[in-house]
């Protein structure tokens, strides 16, 4: 047996390993190819830094046209609100002269603005001083910090210049019994004919006529 063949060993005893027919001649070592350069493979290269750039600028106009949309919107809600607040004044008016409806109280409303009247808050005053009083604080509200920059108002009985322009509110008043009661109200208001101005072109002049049924 020791000096025997073994076929399944596939040699005889005490031969060299390198004779073994089992085993196979291991292959020599090879590189496997590098990858194609840059230029050859285009679409697995990344962003080139022009894109990058172009990128950029789409998305820095889109932030300066965002930002331009939400002040055109804030400075309209703004205008919006200095039109409710004079509609506003028109009316509170109208109940002023309802609470003084009296004799000759229509000629204080119509007429120029009152000085202040002491004697309403001390000593109690006739209607008539009330209604001069009344009109005097409304004017004062109108025309103060909380009321409409630049305000102004005139009070009268008009039926044809009713327009909400600057020629109604300078034209005069036919002061008609049969003409309606209006309020004719003006104010300050930013001009958005004029974006980036810093002059007296920033601001234009706003005017809302508003008749009242306070009797």
């Amino acid at each position: 047996m020791n000096g025997g063949f073994f076929p399944m060993l596939g040699r005889r005893p005490g031969a060299s390993s390198h004779h073994n027919a089992g085993m196979k001649k291991p292959l020599p070592y090879t590189r496997s190819p590098s990858p194609r350069p840059c230029i050859a493979r285009r679409r697995a290269c990344g962003f080139t830094l022009i894109e990058v750039m172009v990128a950029l600028i789409i998305l820095v106009l889109g932030v300066l046209g965002a930002a331009a949309m939400t002040l055109a919107a804030i400075r309209d809600s703004k205008q919006s609100g200095l039109r409710s607040q004079a509609s506003a004044f028109a009316y509170e008016l109208s109940d002023l002269m309802r609470a003084n409806a009296g004799p000759g109280s229509e000629a204080v409303f119509t007429g120029a603005v009152p000085a202040f009247v002491a004697t309403c808050w001390s000593a109690g005053c006739a209607p008539i001083d009330m209604a001069r009083n009344d009109y005097y604080e409304w004017f004062t509200k109108l025309t103060g910090t909380n009321g409409l920059p630049g305000g102004g108002a005139v009070i009268c009985r008009d039926v044809a210049s009713l327009g909400s322009d600057a020629v109604s509110y300078g034209a005069a008043c036919d002061g008609l019994v049969t003409s309606p009661l209006v309020v004719k109200l003006t104010w300050t208001e930013k001009n958005n004919n004029a974006r980036g101005a810093v002059g007296p072109t920033a601001f234009t002049t706003a005017y809302l006529v508003v008749p009242i049924q306070p009797y």
